[in-house]
């Protein structure tokens, strides 16, 4: 089985059309969330996932714009929040709503809990500093049995977001955490004709981390025409 992982869109909808193109023959696609704000085209962005069968998490950023669609945007939080929320539909603000924090998903022998991120200092930073070390393990396995629904699982994968830095940490014989990194558009960065994305592709259970180009160059155009 194939499947791609995925996460922090950030609306970049050409960044995400080139990583399912060049992996058209996934069996399963899975996003660790932020699929909307700070970037250009949200509504298309939900309409190709949608499409794709894109099996997502809700992330901070996606929380963030529900929440002001609630609330409002006032004149300070102009900018993207504002740009985000008058080129969403409401069937598109019901995707967002939809979205769990937390999915549980099992393929070729291994079980995987996806969700978008822990407080950095919580769970990422820890694995990253202190792979195989026990405090790392026992990190991950409070967590595991917290949110996963197969805590007795031979092999297990926790798959987060939120960093944009692509990662697959081996955190002891049975336990993983996989990064996808980002396909957003890295504003102040990304200045040039392409920029790389990244994302995950496990076959028959091996990961690998994946970079691919894309043709920013309408987003750049479009991003400089900008006053915020």
């Amino acid at each position: 089985m194939k499947i791609l992982l995925i996460s922090d869109i950030h609306a970049n909808v050409d960044g995400l059309d080139a990583v399912l193109q060049k992996h058209a023959d996934a069996d399963r696609i899975f996003c660790a969330g932020d699929v909307v704000h700070y970037g250009l085209f949200p509504h298309e962005t939900i309409r190709m996932l949608k499409a794709h069968n894109v099996r997502c998490v809700c992330g901070n950023h996606d929380l963030e714009i529900l929440r002001r669609a609630k609330e409002g945007v006032d004149a300070l939080q102009a900018g993207f929040a504002r740009y985000t929320l008058e080129r969403l539909t409401e069937d598109d603000l019901r995707f967002l709503e939809a979205l769990p924090r937390t999915l549980n998903f099992s393929a070729d022998g291994v079980r995987y809990c996806m969700r978008h991120a822990y407080h950095v200092e919580e769970l990422t930073n820890r694995f990253l500093l202190s792979v195989l070390d026990h405090d790392a393990i026992r990190a991950f396995d409070s967590r595991w049995e917290r949110h996963a629904d197969a805590p007795e699982a031979e092999t297990k994968c926790f798959v987060l977001g939120h960093t944009h830095t692509p990662s697959i940490v081996h955190v002891a014989e049975d336990r993983f955490v996989y990064n996808p990194g980002t396909l957003a558009y890295r504003l102040g960065r990304d200045q040039t004709e392409y920029a790389p994305v990244s994302c995950i592709v496990v076959e028959d259970g091996v990961p690998r981390i994946l970079h691919y180009d894309w043709d920013n160059t309408r987003t750049v155009w479009l991003r400089n025409s900008m006053d915020f």
